[in-house]
């Protein structure tokens, strides 16, 4: 009985100075208390963008054949506000799987849409994209290769919404990137080899396995918004990016101060 007695005090001693030994370590703050099988919950892949937090910069790392990478370039804290709001949209538009049109929806958070509805949805807390480039091309017809001032009306103002207008919006009022200079959050035009067909899509901060950018498009071809890559049946034609500085030069010289000033055109 006293040997039983003498183990019985040694282990509860023992046990003892265990737990005081952890309490002063603090051992027990990485203590997990989570059920066999149980795995972390994990944010779907295409999550609506937020205002994102830093990110510090890191290697690139591949988990196999066809994985996905970050682009060395994209980290949210140092980007531009107005290409971050591009990427965000993209983003969204990707969650949402917005089903892409031929044709332009105005309803800025519609579940459908066509390329140019994507950028003008990506500004357009900054800047009423479709009323500058109707403006800009109402006071510089020639540019736009037309003979007068075009008339005030809202077909018109349709009318003048298309691939090409923006595209030569974009050439005075953007920063035409550099050949192969591709940041997240700038604007690209593409065009589809299958149709030969030229869009305008959202540089993505995800590359593809190979490191290459990657692009956020509405094509109609495909049912919903797509990311994809210049190997996946794409021909990357240019590159321009869209910041706050390009933005603040077309507000002043479109008189857009004001975003409830003046008519559309």
């Amino acid at each position: 009985m006293v040997a039983v007695a003498a183990a019985i005090g040694l282990v509860a001693w023992l046990s003892l100075r265990t737990i005081l030994t952890d309490l002063a370590t603090g051992a027990h703050l990485a203590a997990t208390h989570k059920a066999e099988g149980d795995s972390p919950a994990r944010l779907p892949a295409t999550a609506i963008a937020q205002a994102p937090g830093p990110r510090a910069p890191a290697a690139p790392v591949f988990a196999g054949p066809g994985a996905k990478q970050l682009l060395p370039t994209a980290m949210p804290s140092a980007r531009d506000p107005v290409a971050t709001a591009l990427l965000a949209a993209a983003r969204d538009h990707l969650a949402r799987k917005v089903s892409p049109t031929v044709y332009a929806v105005d309803d800025l958070r519609a579940n459908s849409g066509n390329h140019l509805d994507l950028i003008e949805r990506g500004v357009q807390a900054h800047l009423p994209l479709k009323t500058a480039l109707v403006r800009h091309r109402a006071r510089n017809p020639q540019l736009y290769g037309l003979h007068g001032k075009p008339p005030l009306t809202l077909d018109e103002r349709r009318r003048a919404w298309n691939g090409d207008n923006l595209e030569l919006f974009l050439n005075t009022f953007g920063q035409l990137r550099p050949d192969g200079d591709a940041q997240p959050g700038d604007v690209a035009l593409l065009r589809r080899q299958r149709g030969n067909r030229k869009l305008v899509a959202v540089v993505s901060d995800v590359a593809d396995d190979v490191g290459k950018a990657q692009f956020v498009v509405l094509d109609p071809a495909e049912r919903a918004a797509s990311e994809v890559s210049a190997r996946q049946g794409y021909q990357l034609l240019r590159v321009f990016h869209l910041g706050a500085a390009e933005v603040a030069r077309a507000r002043q010289l479109l008189d857009l101060q004001d975003e409830a000033a003046g008519t559309p055109l």
